[in-house]
């Protein structure tokens, strides 16, 4: 109720403003209309006119020709629309008491041939009768430039002197290709003068409130960035330029030595125009959002349009004008129709566009009927369309001011309804985190104990429904964060090579229990480190690779990075030879809880979660997704990063390479061909010699003549891939008895064979890492590398840790966690007794594990007063990391801004409390 009386309120007020803006031009129109029939009634009484159709009429014949088929005109002005044929006009100037010049006026710029002749009655010699004779000519059209005309001015003036003894004969031949509207005047120098101020005063306060009001709403466009605003502006500036072309005043400004255009321009003018009057509905009454197919429909009408105005730049003519206005009528009466349609769906600004899309469809309508000749002519139906332009902008300007004000208060209250719904999910995540925490910690406890197989399988199930579980709940936050506009992506240089090895790592035992091809194919070109976010890139490969094993039940699942040169970015791709995704299908997979089919829901599971978020993950760190699809063929998941500060992979230890790469040889031996491509790819990169071979056998027999390799890597996938053929056959071969021997073999294979080959081979497991295998080569070459550092084992035993939870059996986890370090930590359950034991008995604490909820006194508190009291007695900062079921980014801005070092988020995963710990005993020990 109170949206609708600030509607009414302002609307009023609108209207109050229009009817003072329109009072004084209206006036101002009033007062030409009067002068124009004074002026006029004395002289054009007499107006007469032919329709020449046949064109077969001359002047010489019609001047005294009784006979003529003149006809008495009904108004002092003819409109006869469009028309072929030629029009005569003939009327009488009386004699004057004394001798003067006339202005005859034809207030009409677009008219393409008139020949005006003035005759006075003389007598002829043969009969001894006065008859009319032509004493003056003029000749003109609208190709003749302003500056040429007799009387220099966007209409058609001709002076005629008149006499005080004899009167005047106006005789008029007139062709037009546009509209035959005759506004008709006479005028003395002064009465002209007058009339064309006034009239230019009227047209000045136009396009000054046109100017005003688009320059206005430009500046708020720049502001709120609101489509409807950028095209408001569009629409009433080629509407004002429409009339510009139509009163003639482009002509006499902007083109005066050009005038022949202004026919082109008009039509072209009018489609461009009537295109935006469309694009401005669709954005005004938020048609996208509110009626989806009524929007393709004006698109449609905007191509019809646009192509209209094509056209008319190329080939201008009188029929497409025809074809516009007619046009006009329906498209005028469809976006009128939208109006109302929206104003019954409850759109806010809908009421202003229907009384304002009226008013101008009405100015339209006349206007147009004027041009079509139905109407005659008056000052009504000459200016009523800047009146109701003028009108309507007022109203669209008003109306546009209260839609920003509905959709500001909309976006609020949505913004508000989002907001709780986050904190109502941030709070959901919590409270299932926290048991959550218990029942993953304690599996991960139990799997490290003796365990018979079947148990061990019990367990397994477990922690994998809990991971599942786990992942249901980030998506929903990660969702609620996309909807509050919170998801974030950060920037830091990382190892992309080692980032797609290790995340395809993860689904290798996955891959083995389904008994499919798993493999990872890197381009050489790929670098070795770029900028980015690696967390959100894992993320989205592990959701692409995550469906793709979903929804895969035989043949295989293979990564491809490739990076396209010409738009310095990289693509990563996941194909799958599953079920595929129906065509129609393909532009729903990227939605919010959205599957192909419903029915895989039941029987996959999953939020429909996944995909959307990755892609809006990929769209905020600026690359593309997509997805292409065979059904019951499979399907290629995509997307694109762009590559940011690289380190080229080519270029490690280049300063280190030797000769001796050169001459390496290199034979892999596989059925599979995308992987023979990828080692011959590399091998243009390194310049060593490759050679590439389908089985063992095929390589013993095609190859007897050949040098020693150096390097042999055979496939398990290979059909004759055995212990026994492998150590009796391919070693006994010559050219491969001091080659290094590499297996590739699927997780979980039968290795023990193999040892007892010496020198032992190198094992690689699927999905094959190229960027490990290539180091390893590298480093038989006698390489070393500044990162390959052996790593310290760090004794904790030493470590003073402190550990606060409430919760009893998260307590437990955790400590066991810590326990499992060699370190037994000293446990309370809350802020009280943390606080005693630091600040009253001042125990020394390596490092503090503070849960956030707590009862009393909560982890923020008793963090914050821990800080207090380090600067009361100078003490060097406590190490405390926070210990906390919330997973959203506010609460662990909150940690931070109550004095905690770290964050950590429940349920606990070992490796993570591990390298908190040993972060922790490095600055012990540097400290030390």
């Amino acid at each position: 109720m109170k949206n609708k009386k600030n509607c009414t309120l302002a609307f009023d007020r609108g209207l109050v403003h229009v009817v003072l803006k329109l009072l004084l031009p209206l006036l101002l129109m009033g007062g030409a209309a009067n002068s124009m029939a004074h002026d006029s009634s004395s002289h054009l009484d007499s107006l007469h006119f032919i329709n020449d159709s046949s064109h077969a009429f001359v002047a010489d014949i019609l001047i005294n020709n009784p006979q003529a088929p003149w006809q008495k005109a009904p108004y002092r002005s003819l409109n006869l629309g469009f028309t072929e044929s030629v029009v005569w006009l003939k009327f009488e100037i009386p004699a004057h008491e004394e001798a003067s010049e006339k202005l005859f006026e034809i207030a009409n710029h677009k008219i393409s041939d008139i020949e005006l002749f003035v005759a006075s009655l003389s007598q002829d010699q043969k009969t001894s009768e006065k008859q009319w004779q032509i004493m003056r000519q003029f000749k003109v059209g609208d190709g003749v430039p302003i500056s040429e005309r007799v009387y220099p001015h966007r209409n058609f003036v001709f002076p005629i002197e008149t006499s005080a003894s004899e009167p005047r004969l106006i005789l008029v031949r007139i062709q037009n290709k546009s509209p035959m509207k005759l506004p008709l005047n006479i005028w003395s120098e002064r009465e002209f003068q007058s009339h064309d101020v006034d009239r230019m005063l009227f047209q000045g306060i136009y396009f000054g409130s046109v100017l005003i009001m688009a320059l206005y709403n430009l500046c708020i466009f720049f502001f709120v960035k609101d489509k409807s605003y950028a095209a408001y502006v569009l629409f009433i500036v080629l509407f004002a330029a429409i009339v510009a072309v139509d009163k003639g005043l482009a002509a006499q400004y902007l083109w005066p030595n050009n005038t022949g255009i202004d026919f082109q321009v008009y039509e072209v003018l009018v489609a461009f125009g009537a295109a935006s009057s469309a694009l401005f509905t669709i954005y005004f009454l938020s048609l996208k959002e509110h009626s989806p197919n009524l929007t393709k429909w004006f698109y449609g009408l905007i191509g019809l349009w646009l192509t209209i105005g094509l056209v008319a730049i190329i080939r201008p003519s009188i029929w497409l004008l025809a074809v516009e206005m007619v046009v006009l009528i329906p498209g005028g009466t469809a976006l009128f129709l939208a109006g109302v349609i929206s104003w019954r769906k409850g759109v806010a600004a809908a009421p202003y566009y229907v009384i304002s899309w009226a008013v101008v469809i009405l100015g339209v309508l006349v206007y147009a009927a004027y041009l079509l000749g139905l109407l005659a002519v008056t000052v009504v139906t000459e200016y009523i369309l800047q009146v109701s332009n003028m009108i309507e902008a007022a109203l669209l300007s008003l109306g546009l001011a209260y839609r920003i004000k509905v959709l500001d208060e909309e976006k609020r209250s949505a913004h508000a309804l989002t907001q709780a719904k986050s904190d109502f999910l941030a709070t959901m995540s919590h409270e299932i985190r926290t048991p959550m925490n218990g029942i993953l910690g304690m599996a991960q406890l139990l799997k490290d104990t003796k365990l018979n197989q079947q148990q061990d399988g019990y367990l397994s199930t477990i922690l994998g429904s809990g991971q599942t579980l786990l992942t249901v709940l980030n998506d929903i936050l990660d969702y609620s964060k996309i909807e509050a506009g919170k998801l974030k992506v950060e920037s830091i240089s990382y190892n992309i090579r080692r980032l797609v090895d290790e995340t395809a790592g993860v689904f290798a035992v996955k891959a083995t229990e389904r008994n499919l091809y798993y493999n990872t194919f890197l381009s050489p070109h790929v670098p070795i480190k770029i900028d980015g976010d690696p967390t959100r890139v894992r993320q989205i490969l592990t959701n692409f690779l995550s469906n793709a094993f979903k929804f895969t039940e035989s043949g295989r699942v293979t990564i491809q990075v490739l990076r396209e040169l010409n738009e310095n970015q990289l693509r990563f791709e996941v194909h799958d030879t599953g079920i595929g995704i129906p065509e129609e299908k393909l532009g729903s997979v990227f939605q919010e809880f959205t599957q192909a089919d419903s029915s895989t829901t039941r029987q996959y599971g999953g939020t429909g979660l996944g995909l959307p978020i990755s892609r809006r993950l990929v769209e905020i760190m600026g690359g593309d997704i997509g997805v292409r699809s065979t059904i019951n063929e499979g399907s290629v998941f995509w997307f694109t990063l762009p590559i940011v500060n690289e380190v080229p992979f080519d270029r490690v230890n280049n300063e280190n390479l030797a000769k001796d790469i050169k001459n390496s040889r290199f034979l892999l031996i596989s059925p599979e061909r995308q992987f023979g491509g990828q080692v011959a790819d590399y091998s243009h990169l390194w310049g060593f010699e490759f050679i590439y071979k389908d089985s063992i056998h095929q390589a013993i027999s095609d190859l007897d003549n050949e040098a020693p390799f150096d390097f042999i890597i055979v496939d398990q996938y290979s059909e004759d891939f055995s212990y026994e053929v492998i150590s009796h056959d391919l070693i006994g071969a010559i050219w491969a008895k001091d080659a290094k021997l590499i297996l590739t073999m699927r997780p979980g294979s039968d290795r023990m064979a193999f040892s007892q080959l010496k020198p032992e081979p190198w094992i690689e497991e699927y999905p094959v890492s190229i960027t490990r295998i290539q180091l390893r080569f590298l480093g038989e070459q006698g390489f070393s590398f500044s990162n390959a550092r052996e790593k310290e084992v760090s004794d904790y035993s030493g470590m003073r840790i402190l550990l606060v939870e409430d919760n009893p059996v998260n307590a437990k986890v955790a400590s066991a966690f810590i326990a499992k370090l060699g370190i037994e930590p000293k446990v309370v359950d809350s802020g009280e007794e943390a606080l005693e034991l630091v600040c009253h008995e001042k125990r020394e604490f390596d490092l503090v594990f503070m849960d956030c909820e707590m009862p009393g006194i909560d982890g923020y508190t008793a963090t914050r007063h821990i800080r207090d009291f380090e600067i009361l007695n100078t003490l060097p900062p406590l190490q405390i990391c926070a210990l906390s079921a919330h997973a959203m980014d506010s609460h662990r801005d909150k940690c931070l801004d109550a004095g905690m070092n770290d964050f950590l988020t429940k349920p606990l995963v070992f490796n993570q409390l591990k390298n908190k710990i040993d972060e922790a005993y490095k600055l012990c020990n540097k400290a030390s």
